[in-house]
This record gives C-alpha cells, structure tokens and sequence, in this order.
C-alpha cells in the first residue's frame, strides 16, 4: 500500500477529478469508473456541487490557508486484487486517517476501477469542523509510517515505489528519468541541505541539472526542468513532490527558526511569506521580501487597501507602512498582523462556499455572520441541519 498526496486549491476539480467528470455519458449520467464507498458531513444527493458545497464550508472559516483540499490516493499492490475487499478498503482509509490525524473534517472516499491494481481517493477539507487547520507539516514521512503500519497490520504486499525500482533493468529515456528521480530523491531526504543553491549543486554533482520555466515576458518562476545525457523533464514528469514550490517549502522546514522570531531563521535569514491580507504575492515580491526590501501590496482587505510590507531585523518581524519605507521620511502605521502565520497562504477559493441547492442563496459565512453568538462548530452544525432540509432527489448515493 502506498499514499500519495496532491493537495490543491480547489475543492470543484478535485470533485471533478476523483468522479470522473470528463467522461460521463452522453445523457449526463456518471460513469462506472469510480463509486463513493465512504463519505462524512458531506452531501450527496444534491450530486457535485452539493459535495463541493459541502467541502467549502470548513475552508470558509478559514480561507487564508492554502491548497486547503486534501486529496490522497491510497494505492495497493496488484497482487493484492481480489484480497482488498471494498470493506476493508473503508477501514483501512479510515486508520490511515486517524493515523494522518484527519478528523472532525468532511470527506469522501472514491473507488476507482480504472487500473489494474486496487486504489481509491480520499477528498477532504483540511479545515476543520472547528475551524482549526489540519496540518501538512512532514506529511511525506508521516505518510509513508502510516502506509507501512497499515500494510503490515493487514498483511498486505509492500508497493515499492519509484525508489525501489531497478534501474539497471530499464532503457532509454525512462532509464534517465529514474535516474533522475533517484539523484533528486536522495537530495529531497538529506535534512542538512536547507536552501535551494545548495539543493542544486549537489544535484549538479550527481550528473542531473536544473532549468528554470519563467512566466513569459517576466523573471518569475513558475516551474523547473531536470536535465541528465542531453534530455529534459518536466518537474511533474518525475515526481510532483520536486515541483519548485514544493522544494522551496520542504527546504524551508529544513532550517532552524531563530530562537526568539518565527519570523527568520537562526542564520538571520528571513522567512518568506506568499500572501497577506488576501492578497497573493508575485514571484517578483517574494523575493524582494526575502533579501529585505519593502513591497507593495494592493488590493487588501481592511481600511487600506495598499500598504507596504518589510521585514525590520531590529525588532525581528515584518511590520506594515502606509508608504514606502525604503524612500526618505516614511513612518510605520502598524505592526505585522498578528493573525497570519508564516505558514499560512492564500486559498484559490477566497470568498468561501456554494450556495444552497434549492433555490436558498444563503452562503455558510451570511449564516454565520447572521448568528454570532454560535461557535464555528454550533455554526457548522446548524447550517449543515439547515441544508439536509434541502437534499436534491438524485445525485451520488454510495
């Protein structure tokens, strides 16, 4: 058994994807690619957007937080197809989640029966019922602990993986890209290296190069090649883990925070941040936040909607400006927010939910707003009360 996570940003196309959307019949009907066997505080009968709606209620409670839908495909070894049960594959995801410590969070799990071998997809917001953000933190070695446990407590086969595989067997191009993933992977697992020149070099010495895919027309990254012998590949053509973004934040984790700021590191660096106030930043601000240079930011929620951000190393944290500090006489208005965590990014679904089904344009936050006194959880819990008055005939049914 093996895990693989792809969490994203939106909670419609990763619905979209594990039911197969793309290839519904002619009339509309799904197809018999795939089929719920699990779901929790998520409604079904109201089809796709009822599912979606019902995920985007948690992320609405807290919608800074990026790549806010969990996605993980629980994938068994062939030799294990007529063994998995479609029950036991129910309860094997449901330790798999306690063990990943999601809970109190709506899901749905998805049989696919598109490959030779047993697997399903687990969808889930990582906003919880309470509006507490399910962590990622080291969620690639967790992963692979729970996946091991599970396998042996079930006696189950062991699913290699790319890094088991012998190279010497294969040929070609796809021999390169093994090759590739295995200099890369032993890079991605050496705690010591925690900046992305020094991911590079030792890449370099391993005989694999990197190249950098720019947003056109400017120096933004937005992606990476791997070169080895005269061929190239796409970051996602190896692993989607060794994306750009992926490798800046596993490298980020690698660094010991400064004992008295989580806003930089013990070597005096500054932490990066990718958003604030609702706004995401560019590739271009980032960096210029990082070697400590004040950035302009627009289009932020609050009573101003442009400040200026910058790091101050005298009192260790970032600070907001209501003009260019870098320029002669500028003064601070306020200190950094207090509510955003470096570890929080902005989520493609800013503005929260679905509405109801049925006519009811009511959105979750409208609700919540309308009843204050409730907890995010006694608000949750009456909205979704609300909404099972108001259930679709049709749609998806386990």
């Amino acid at each position: 058994m093996m895990g693989k996570i792809s969490n994203g940003g939106s909670a419609g196309g990763c619905i979209d994807y594990v039911t197969r959307k793309k290839k519904d019949k002619p009339d509309g009907s799904p197809c018999d690619e795939w089929k719920i066997i699990d779901s929790k505080d998520v409604f079904l009968s109201g089809g796709r957007a009822e599912i979606t709606a019902s995920l985007q209620d948690n992320i609405s409670m807290n919608p800074n937080v990026k790549d806010p839908v969990g996605h993980i495909s629980l994938n068994f070894h062939a030799l294990d197809k007529d063994k998995v049960t479609e029950e036991m594959m129910v309860e094997i995801a449901g330790k798999y989640m306690e063990r990943m410590d999601i809970k109190d969070t709506p899901y749905i799990l998805v049989r696919h029966f598109d490959k030779d071998y047993p697997h399903c997809h687990l969808v889930y917001s990582r906003i919880n019922n309470f509006g507490e953000t399910i962590s990622d933190s080291n969620d690639y070695n967790r992963n692979k602990a729970a996946c091991r446990s599970l396998t042996e407590e079930y006696g189950l086969h062991i699913s290699e993986g790319k890094q088991h595989t012998n190279v010497d067997n294969l040929r070609g191009v796809e021999k390169i890209r093994y090759e590739i993933f295995n200099a890369v992977n032993d890079v991605w697992e050496d705690r010591s290296i925690c900046d992305f020149d020094k991911f590079k070099a030792k890449l370099k010495a391993s005989g694999v190069g990197i190249e950098y895919k720019h947003k056109r027309g400017t120096n933004e990254v937005q992606g990476l090649w791997y070169t080895r012998k005269g061929k190239r590949f796409s970051a996602s053509k190896i692993d989607r883990r060794f994306s750009y973004s992926n490798i800046r934040k596993h490298l980020s984790e690698n660094r010991p925070l400064h004992p008295d700021s989580k806003w930089m590191y013990a070597d005096g660096s500054i932490v990066l941040i990718t958003n604030f106030r609702g706004v995401k930043f560019s590739r271009q601000q980032i960096n210029d936040y990082v070697t400590g240079k004040a950035i302009r930011v627009d289009g932020c929620k609050g009573e101003y909607s442009t400040v200026y951000l910058k790091f101050v190393p005298e009192v260790k944290v970032p600070k907001v400006f209501s003009s260019n500090p870098d320029e002669p006489k500028q003064t601070s208005t306020s200190s950094f927010a207090p509510s955003l965590s470096h570890t929080q990014q902005p989520s493609a679904l800013e503005d929260g939910c679905c509405s109801v089904s049925g006519g009811d344009t009511e959105t979750f936050p409208e609700f919540k707003a309308r009843h204050p006194e409730l907890t995010p959880k006694q608000a949750l819990d009456a909205w979704r009360a609300k909404r099972r008055g108001k259930h679709l005939n049709g749609g998806f049914h386990m």
